[in-house]
Parts: structure tokens; C-alpha cells; sequence
């Protein structure tokens, strides 16, 4: 009975070993500008595979708080896909608002310090697209 019961033992931590170690790795974030909840913009796409930025993102989704009560929200600014989950996404420098697409009926509120990064990044990322826009532009005019 002894061994039965130190084997059971060992087979559920086993299990709960490998099930931690095969936890999805995401290596890409795929962030969408939203007309309305239900358009994309057209050639809005970013993608982001750097590993910080990975992780800032994961980790500011992951520790975002569940917030109350009934939501009533604009049309999101943005459509963040982490992995196979899909959030809408409100930023400013001050705070942040993410919303997954599959339950429209509950918000999380991002810590200050994780929106003004994502906020950051998001911003940068769009000023680095304009100014080859601008560039591309210029040099098509130029020919």
C-alpha cells in the first residue's frame, strides 16, 4: 500500500512537472489598429518579436487587474494577439484598459508603470512607420 501511495505521489507530480515545462513559449505579438470593434485598419499590422518587448507585453496582460462592475466601452484603439488569445487594447500614458475578445463583458486595468511602457512602445513603433512613409514619399516624388 506503501508503494502504491508513493508512486501515486510521483506520477501526479510528474504530471504537473511536465505540464509547467510545456507551457506555450510566445515569441510574437501581433498589435492591430481598430476603427471599431469589429474593422481593422487596413496596413496597420505591427509585429513585435524582440523578447523584451514580448515580455512586456505578456507580463503587463498577465498581471492586469479585473476590474467591476458592468463595461460600456469605445471603439478599442487597438487588437493585441498574444499567443491564441486576442485582447482589445485601450493605452495612454497614463493608464491602460485591455479587454479580451471572447469576453466583452469584462475589463482589466494595466499597472501605470506596464501602460506608459506599452504605451511607449506602441507610440515609437508608429512614429518609426510614419517617418518611413514620409521618407518613402519624398524619394517617390523625387524619381
Amino acid at each position: 500500500m506503501k508503494k502504491l501511495s508513493l508512486l501515486f505521489i510521483f506520477v501526479v507530480f510528474t504530471l504537473l512537472f511536465v505540464s509547467g515545462c510545456s507551457s506555450k513559449n510566445i515569441e510574437k505579438i501581433d498589435v492591430y489598429e481598430m476603427e471599431s470593434f469589429s474593422i481593422i485598419k487596413e496596413d496597420s499590422l505591427a509585429s513585435y518579436t524582440d523578447s523584451k518587448v514580448v515580455s512586456n507585453f505578456v507580463n503587463a496582460f498577465k498581471n492586469a487587474n479585473k476590474e467591476q462592475g458592468i463595461v460600456d466601452m469605445d471603439d478599442p484603439e487597438y487588437k493585441v494577439e498574444i499567443g491564441e488569445e486576442s485582447y482589445y487594447l485601450w493605452i495612454s500614458e497614463e493608464q491602460g484598459t485591455i479587454m479580451n475578445v471572447n469576453d466583452t463583458h469584462t475589463i482589466y486595468t494595466l499597472s501605470k508603470s506596464f501602460a506608459k511602457t506599452i504605451n511607449e512602445l506602441l507610440y515609437y513603433r508608429g512614429a518609426l512607420d510614419q517617418y518611413a512613409f514620409e521618407i518613402n514619399t519624398v524619394c517617390s516624388l523625387s524619381s
